[in-house]
């Protein structure tokens, strides 16, 4: 005999993409029941190859603690995407319901516009003090996936001070201060700043991640490339959904041009041009 729920796991699994076109075309409703049922590890691939308005759709009609489990298991950035498309209502039962770590980084990333710097930081990257050893900021890197430097504050004024390089340490004794070290001068992104401002920086040539600062200069966190890159592709993508974009109205410019000259060269009537792009 068949086993079902074996096989829908299976399909789950191999053909997420196609399992959320699956999802994407039944009542959200439905959708959520049936998310709702399965193990997380099994809905987040699923989910996350939805769009995002959809995957937010069946996020807000699940209970919060499945669909903070379900976020558990999707990319960092793919979760914040997410969450600014979920009712506000909703925020705060889910990020309740979320691991604290994920949770603060979640809420720090929504507190910012989603073109913004601060919207797509990484908030567990603080500084050290410049009177920091060489052993702490070792230890320090241990818990950092992305990271080519260090970045310091000064210990008197918690300003933001400079970078360490990863190759200035391993040769450096881990009682030496990091102020003794010879310290980069790296300009830091503003929380504020656009993400567009700040793909083109001369930086990126020598550093994984830049520091952000905040409104009193001190640290907030650290922005990486990887970060940036996906950044600036979801808010592209995210404008050129919007309706009555400049995009959107090109090409319905482009569409009612083309049946005007269709006309002209044949003689046909323009009856035919869809009602949305008369209206558009």
């Amino acid at each position: 005999m068949t086993d079902r729920p074996t096989l829908t796991l299976a399909f789950l699994s191999h053909a997420p993409a196609s399992a959320a076109q699956v999802l994407e075309q039944i009542d959200p409703q439905q959708a959520a029941a049936f998310l709702e049922e399965i193990p997380a590890r099994f809905a987040a691939p699923a989910v996350g190859c939805m769009s995002a308005w959809t995957g937010a759709r069946c996020l807000e009609l699940l209970t919060p603690h499945r669909g903070a489990a379900v976020l558990q298991n999707l990319a960092f950035h793919d979760c914040a995407g997410l969450m600014r498309l979920i009712a506000e209502q909703h925020h705060a039962a889910i990020l309740d319901a979320l691991p604290v770590r994920l949770a603060r980084r979640l809420r720090s990333a929504l507190r910012y516009p989603a073109g913004s710097v601060g919207a797509w930081i990484d908030p567990e990257v603080p500084s050290l003090p410049d009177q920091a050893t060489v052993g702490d900021a070792v230890r320090y890197l241990g818990n950092i996936a992305v990271a080519s430097h260090v970045f310091l504050h000064s210990q008197e004024s918690g300003r933001f001070a400079g970078a360490v390089s990863l190759a200035a340490l391993m040769r450096s004794n881990a009682a030496r201060m990091l102020n003794e070290l010879p310290v980069v001068k790296v300009r830091p992104l503003s929380s504020r700043a656009s993400l567009s401002s700040s793909a083109f920086l001369d930086e990126w040539d020598d550093f994984l991640m830049l520091p952000v600062i905040g409104r009193n200069h001190t640290v907030v966190g650290g922005l990486a490339r990887a970060s940036l890159r996906k950044g600036l592709q979801e808010h592209r993508a995210a404008r050129e959904a919007i309706p009555g974009s400049m995009t959107g109205q090109l090409l319905s410019a482009l569409a009612v041009a083309s049946t005007g000259l269709i006309h002209v060269v044949t003689g046909a009537e323009p009856s035919s041009i869809p009602e949305e792009r008369k209206n558009a």
